[in-house]
């Protein structure tokens, strides 16, 4: 590959990943640096994201990074500038998301910052990103972009355990599926793949948010949250990643507008 007068190599692939310092987010950087891409890490926590970033470069990855909050449309415009600036963005993942870090067990004890809080962190992340990405990828006649709704996006009985404002984050993940069905069919004939994930309980590598939250549960909750996965257990990211890297490939150019569980066979 020939370089620009800036040193920016041409025709290098980048994918930008939000979220990417936790669990699923790094396992997706390194799903995609196995696949070929540079890798835009975004992530609200600076440290973590530093530190996933060495270790990506490690592994031999092209790696720069931006720490800010996904749900500021400055940083998503920042983030598709900067990527044309280094090559070509033909990836958006859009990890980023949470269900807020306190439990909230009754609508009226859902307050409207949390309300607000965990659907922009959801949703409108998504929104940002996508709007920002999407006009260079229809200009090119191709991209990928994989959201990340839960099966959670259908609701979950039982006790809240791990999660926060679930009423509040099941809500923004069925919203997910419709974005993403809707963004499908406005950019298919534009080369472009929108396509969401399900995820159910999913933990991370050693010291991730959700495997800790989960450890520290009681075996009897721990028990009760798998119960009704017929696989008998949570999911591990990786398993996760892979699906993402199948979607952001050349082989899944006819698979468009998918909510795909990926889930142990509880949907």
């Amino acid at each position: 590959m020939g370089a620009d007068a800036k040193g920016t190599k041409m025709g290098e692939r980048w994918a930008i990943i939000t979220g990417a310092a936790g669990g699923i987010g790094i396992a997706v950087c390194r799903q995609l640096h196995s696949q070929g891409f540079c890798l835009l890490m975004l992530d609200l926590q600076e440290g973590p994201l530093n530190a996933a970033a060495e270790r990506m470069r490690e592994a031999g990855a092209r790696v720069e990074v931006m720490a800010g909050n996904a749900t500021d449309p400055a940083l998503a415009k920042a983030a598709a500038e900067r990527g044309a600036a280094l090559g070509r963005v033909d990836v958006l993942v859009n990890v980023a998301g949470g269900s807020g870090p306190h439990p909230v067990r009754t609508i009226e004890a859902m307050d409207d910052a949390t309300w607000d809080h965990v659907i922009d962190l959801n949703l409108k992340s998504a929104f940002l990103f996508s709007r920002a990405v999407v006009p260079g990828m229809r200009a090119r006649g191709y991209g990928r972009v994989v959201n990340f709704s839960s099966t959670n996006a259908r609701g979950r009985k039982g006790p809240v355990t791990t999660q926060g404002a679930r009423l509040a984050y099941a809500t923004s993940k069925a919203a997910i599926i419709g974005f993403t069905a809707q963004l499908a069919k406005d950019e298919a004939a534009n080369g472009i793949t929108v396509n969401c994930l399900l995820p159910a309980l999913i933990l991370g590598e050693q010291g991730t948010r959700i495997r800790q939250r989960y450890e520290a549960l009681p075996e009897p909750a721990r028990t009760a949250m798998v119960v009704d996965i017929p696989a008998g257990r949570a999911g591990e990211a990786h398993e996760v990643a892979a699906v993402v890297g199948f979607l952001c490939s050349e082989a899944a150019s006819y698979v468009n507008g998918v909510a795909l569980p990926v889930d142990g066979a509880f949907l």
